[in-house]
């Protein structure tokens, strides 16, 4: 878990490092634009790739009490399977 976490950190620095500009995969499809409509209105929205499948998974928890914390509605069951397979099915494997 500790790994994890470290390489979590490493990968954000990484992300704020470069600008996070990249475009989304298959932009136009529903559950990009569902990760896109409720990702993007407190913070830049991440690539898929940056992250492993649980790593995301990781920050979905994250995200979820942070929307609590917040006042927001959160994610329902249905929005966050859409959302995690989105970001499972483009995310980073590792060897």
């Amino acid at each position: 878990m500790k790994r994890v976490l470290l390489g979590l950190l490493f990968l954000i620095a990484s992300v704020y490092a470069a600008g996070c500009n990249a475009s989304l995969p298959e932009p136009e499809s529903e559950s990009a634009q569902l990760y896109t409509q409720r990702c993007s209105g407190c913070h830049r929205l991440y690539h898929p790739g940056l992250l492993t499948t649980e790593m995301w998974q990781f920050m979905m928890v994250r995200m979820q009490k942070e929307f609590q914390r917040l006042g927001r509605p959160p994610l329902s069951e249905s929005e966050k399977t859409t959302i995690l397979e989105y970001l499972s099915s483009h995310s980073q494997k590792m060897s």
